[in-house]
C-alpha cells in the first residue's frame, strides 16, 4: 500500500516539474513575463527616482473672498474688473506636477489691509488644494489692484436733447410738444464716489431734417457730470426694454373756444347750453394729426351740480389745459352760463333709493344713510311742478374711492329720472359701512 501511494505522489512531482518546465522554456510566456517584470521597475524608478522639475500651471483663477472681511463690515464693494489669472510655478517630481491643473490650486487675494474707498493693490498667496508632494515657488504677479467703494443707487428724469439741421426740429407754422418718454426716470448705480458725480441723464438723438409729423425714436441715454470724468463703473438701468422718445409735432390754429359740461341732464346733451367764453377764439398748438377734426378748444369742466339759477361765471387758466399747448399760456377764460328762467325747490332722497353702484374691488360696502334731505334740484317751472321724492336717486360710486374697513362718509351723485332738464345743485355725501371682499 505505502508503495503504491509513493509511485502516486513521484507521479505528480513529475508532472508538475514538467509543466514549470515547459512554462520556463516557452518564448511567448518569458517574454511576458519580462515585460510585467520591465513596467514593475520603470513604475518604482518614476516614482522613487523621478528627477525634480519646475513646470508652470497657467491661467489659475484669483480669489477675492469678502465674507468676513474688513472690507465688508465696512460695508465695501468691488467694482470694474473682478475675475483674474495668474501663473503658479511649481516644482516636484516630475509625474506629479506635470498632473496639475488650476483646479488643484488656490490663489487668494488679501484684503485685510482694505479699509477706505478707492484702488488698492492687493497681495496674492498660493497654497496647494492637496496634500500631492510639490512645492509652490512664485507668482506671475503678486499684486493685483481692485477698486473698492460702497455702493449706491441714484434716479434721475429724463431730459430730451435734439439736435437738428440749423436748430429747426419742427417744419414751419409748427412747434414741438412736449416731449414724451416710455419711461421718465432711470436708475444709476454704482459705486459712490461716481455715482456722486452724476448731475442728469440725457437722451439723445439728431433729426436729419425739420419733423413734420409726430416721430418715435430711441435715444441714445447718457449721464451727465459737472466735469470731464470719465464713470468706469456705474451702471445704467433702464428696465426690461429700451427707452423710446415721442416727439410730438404741433400746428398752430386759431379755434373757437368752448366748454366741457358734466353730469348734464339728458335735455342738455346736445349743447343746448347757453354759454358764452370770452374770448371767444384762441391761437392753440395742437397735433398736427388732429387739425383737420379738430373744430374748437375745451378750456374747462363745468359740473352740473355746480351751477344754479341764473348767471353762473367760471374762470379758467390756460395753464391748465393740458391737451393742447395754448400758446398765451397767461390767459385765462371767462366761462358765463345763463340759467334764467329756472327756479329751485327742496326735494329728498328715501333711503330705498340710495345704492352703491359700483364696489371698490377688495372691498364691499354697504349705505348706513337712512335718506338724504334738503336737495336742492334746479330745472323750469313746469319741470319741478312734475318732480315727487320718489323720482330721485342716489348713487355711489366707489371704484375710485381710497377705501378702508370701518365707516367712513363718500359723495352720492344725485340722479332725477323721468326728468329730462332738472339737476341737483351741490354737494351730498352719504355714510357707507366697508369690509374687505
Amino acid at each position: 500500500m505505502a508503495t503504491k501511494e509513493t509511485t502516486e505522489k513521484k507521479s505528480v512531482e513529475k508532472s508538475v516539474n514538467g509543466i514549470f518546465r515547459n512554462l520556463i522554456y516557452n518564448n511567448k510566456i518569458a517574454m511576458l513575463f519580462s515585460l510585467i517584470l520591465a513596467f514593475a521597475v520603470w513604475i518604482w524608478v518614476a516614482i522613487e527616482k523621478s528627477p525634480v522639475v519646475e513646470m508652470t500651471v497657467s491661467a489659475v483663477p484669483v480669489k477675492i473672498d469678502m465674507e468676513n472681511s474688513v472690507p465688508a463690515q465696512l460695508h465695501l464693494q468691488t467694482f470694474g474688473q473682478t475675475e483674474f489669472y495668474v501663473d503658479v510655478t511649481v516644482t516636484g517630481k516630475r509625474f506629479v506636477v506635470s498632473s496639475l491643473t488650476p483646479s488643484d490650486i488656490t490663489v487668494t487675494a488679501q484684503t485685510n489691509y482694505v479699509d477706505s474707498a478707492g484702488t488698492k493693490s492687493l497681495q496674492l498667496k498660493a497654497t496647494a488644494n492637496d496634500s500631492r508632494d510639490y512645492e509652490i515657488q512664485g507668482l506671475s504677479q503678486n499684486y493685483i489692484d481692485v477698486y473698492f467703494d460702497t455702493y449706491k443707487e441714484a434716479e434721475f428724469a429724463i431730459e430730451p436733447r435734439i439736435s437738428a439741421p440749423n436748430d429747426q426740429t419742427v417744419i414751419d407754422g409748427c412747434i414741438l410738444g412736449k416731449v414724451l418718454f416710455s419711461q421718465n426716470t432711470v436708475v444709476v448705480s454704482g459705486p459712490s464716489a461716481e455715482v456722486n458725480k452724476v448731475t442728469g441723464v440725457i437722451a439723445e438723438t439728431a433729426v436729419s431734417a425739420p419733423l413734420s409729423a409726430t416721430t418715435t425714436v430711441q435715444p441714445e441715454i447718457k449721464l451727465q457730470t459737472d466735469g470731464q470724468e470719465t464713470l468706469s463703473y456705474v451702471e445704467l438701468n433702464t428696465g426690461e426694454s429700451a427707452v423710446t422718445m415721442t416727439m410730438p409735432v404741433l400746428k398752430k390754429v386759431v379755434l373757437p373756444t368752448a366748454v366741457t359740461f358734466k353730469n348734464a341732464p339728458g335735455g342738455y346733451l346736445n349743447g343746448d347750453v347757453p354759454v358764452s367764453i370770452s374770448p371767444a377764439q384762441v391761437e392753440a398748438a395742437v397735433p398736427i394729426e388732429k387739425v383737420d377734426e379738430l373744430k374748437s378748444i375745451s378750456v374747462g369742466t363745468v359740473d352740473f351740480s355746480d351751477l344754479d339759477s341764473g348767471y353762473n361765471t367760471f374762470t379758467f387758466q390756460a395753464s391748465d389745459i393740458t391737451e393742447y399747448t395754448i400758446v398765451d399760456s397767461n390767459a385765462r377764460f371767462r366761462v358765463t352760463v345763463n340759467m334764467s328762467g329756472t327756479i329751485s325747490a327742496s326735494f329728498s332722497v328715501s333711503a330705498q333709493n340710495i345704492a352703491v353702484t359700483a364696489q371698490k374691488e377688495g372691498f364691499h360696502s354697504t349705505v348706513l344713510t337712512q335718506g338724504i334731505e334738503n336737495i336742492r334740484v334746479i330745472g323750469t317751472a313746469e319741470e319741478i311742478a312734475a318732480l315727487t321724492n320718489e323720482m330721485l336717486y342716489a348713487e355711489v360710486d366707489l371704484s375710485d374711492i381710497e377705501l378702508s374697513e370701518g365707516e367712513q362718509t363718500v359723495r352720492a351723485r344725485i340722479v332725477i329720472k323721468g326728468s329730462s332738464k332738472a339737476w341737483a345743485a351741490g354737494t351730498y355725501n352719504v355714510r357707507i359701512q366697508t369690509v374687505k371682499a
